[in-house]
């Protein structure tokens, strides 16, 4: 029974919460070090036979979503959560009497910091503190070597028996920093809950397109608008950066609802019956937060317009990314495919297209002709050249760079944003704001012997006591008093 007691006190204990998380850490450097999601085929080439049929064993090719890794985090999130609950009862005494006079009295060893014959309150104003408590207290509860005497100057406290009490002044400070362990548990667990959940039921989406389009953003209602995009490039024509601007639609029906909330990005209101939209700029490594989604810089490729005619008038336009496809609406089952851009484009030895340079020097539009799925042809268009198929001619012109956005929405994002709050405040009461108390006991001779306690700074902050309330006595071992 023993033995289980004690397994179960290390379980709830904060020592078996050290030891998860530094377990934890090391499965997350693994992570980080092993490409994660690769085939089977991936790890044998790449590995020793042996440690590649280690990683796949342990699950280390997809670590954060193996049942171990999920299993020890759930067996953290166990234990935070005990051990708040077990030492929330506790905190709850002290702060309602573990800061007293009569407590800071039963554990003072009776040597006192500093003696003044001053008012103990104005000591205490000058160390910052800003409330005290008058009080008595009977020689039981008093050190024996306190040396106080046996009677109360204090007009106004009610003495019961003045030869048997004493006078007795307590102020405390901070006392709020007790709670700092507990709040960084507490938050700890909300910041794993919360991301935890949002990895459940995150929904991603993708928008791309060219400056001047607006796409749906999936299922959501809002739109997004491409204001601008831009590849920055350094002096070797490498590139340091994507940038795109662009600015997030709400939905009509919900700015008829009323819904004024912030949108967090230089939320602009429109005219009546308009949506109010939400700009920003995102670059890679620097999302934009709208409207509870997040939108990050994801990837680029090339896009152009694409012109198709029927004799010498122009039947319809519009803009094609590589990879996606035309239907010409005057003929049923006649498309295009914009297969590949070749910025600079060239033959290679073997005949197949390839770019001799990034720059845009001689484009050309790789493209495939399908006619009631049944391919027609697939060639290489270089600019001005057309496509014709009976009457019709099919032109690509313009070409530019589209950007691909990725967005996610997370409903447990403030959740997890709330949890790292409170471990921040956590750690603020933790190391900053430690309680404080200082007393004082009348003595023999009319002078006021002051100590003090501060688990923040220590001996400092008996020395501070010292030094504002008057001359230091040393105890038997030359130090100055307190608990």
């Amino acid at each position: 029974m023993d033995r289980i007691k004690r397994a179960g006190r290390f379980l709830c204990s904060m020592k078996c919460a050290v030891i998860l998380l530094a377990i934890l850490a090391l499965a997350c450097t693994v992570g980080s070090l092993i490409p994660q999601g690769q085939t089977t085929a991936y790890y044998m080439a790449n590995y020793a036979e042996s440690l590649a049929g280690a990683i796949l064993l342990f699950r280390l090719d997809d670590v954060f979503h193996c049942w171990w890794f999920v299993g020890l985090t759930l067996f953290l999130c166990a234990n935070l959560l005990a051990c708040n609950v077990l030492r929330f009862p506790a905190l709850i005494r002290r702060m309602r009497e573990g800061f007293t006079p009569l407590k800071r009295l039963a554990e003072w060893n009776g040597v006192p910091a500093a003696v003044t014959a001053e008012k103990p309150e104005e000591v205490f104003r000058r160390l910052g503190f800003r409330k005290e408590v008058r009080g008595v207290a009977s020689a039981a509860q008093l050190p024996q070597n306190a040396g106080v005497k046996e009677s109360v100057v204090s007009e106004d406290t009610p003495v019961p028996d003045a030869s048997a009490s004493f006078a007795v002044c307590y102020a405390v400070r901070h006392r709020a920093g007790i709670w700092g362990a507990w709040l960084c548990h507490f938050g700890m667990l909300v910041v794993i809950g919360g991301f935890g959940l949002g990895q459940m039921f995150q929904v991603q989406y993708t928008v791309y397109g060219v400056p001047g389009q607006t796409k749906p953003i999936g299922d959501t209602g809002y739109e997004l608008r491409i204001d601008d995009f831009q590849v920055k490039l350094r002096e070797d024509a490498t590139v340091e950066q994507y940038e795109t601007a662009m600015t997030v639609l709400r939905p009509s029906a919900e700015i008829a609802g009323g819904d004024q909330t912030d949108a967090g990005a230089g939320e602009a209101a429109g005219t009546a019956g308009a949506a109010a939209s939400a700009s920003g700029v995102v670059s890679v490594n620097h999302p934009l937060s709208v409207y509870g989604m997040k939108f990050y810089q994801n990837s680029t490729g090339w896009a152009a317009n694409v012109q198709i005619y029927k004799g010498q008038e122009l039947l319809q336009e519009g803009v094609l990314c590589t990879g996606e496809y035309a239907l010409v609406e005057d003929m049923e089952g006649l498309a295009v495919v914009f297969n590949a851009f070749y910025p600079d484009y060239v033959q290679g030895a073997d005949g197949m297209p390839m770019t001799a340079s990034p720059a845009l020097r001689n484009p050309g539009y790789l493209y495939t002709l399908y006619y009631h799925d049944q391919i027609l042809g697939m060639n290489v268009l270089t600019e001005g050249q057309i496509i014709t198929v009976e009457d019709y001619g099919i032109l690509f012109e313009e070409p530019r760079q589209y950007t691909l956005i990725q967005i996610k929405r997370d409903p447990f994002t403030p959740v997890a944003a709330a949890g790292g709050v409170l471990v921040m405040l956590s750690l603020i009461l933790a190391f900053y704001l430690q309680p404080e108390e200082v007393w004082a006991v009348q003595r023999e001779d009319g002078t006021w012997a002051l100590a003090g306690k501060s688990r923040k700074t220590g001996a400092y902050f008996l020395e501070e006591l010292a030094k504002y309330g008057g001359k230091a006595e040393e105890n038997g071992e030359g130090q100055p008093g307190g608990e």
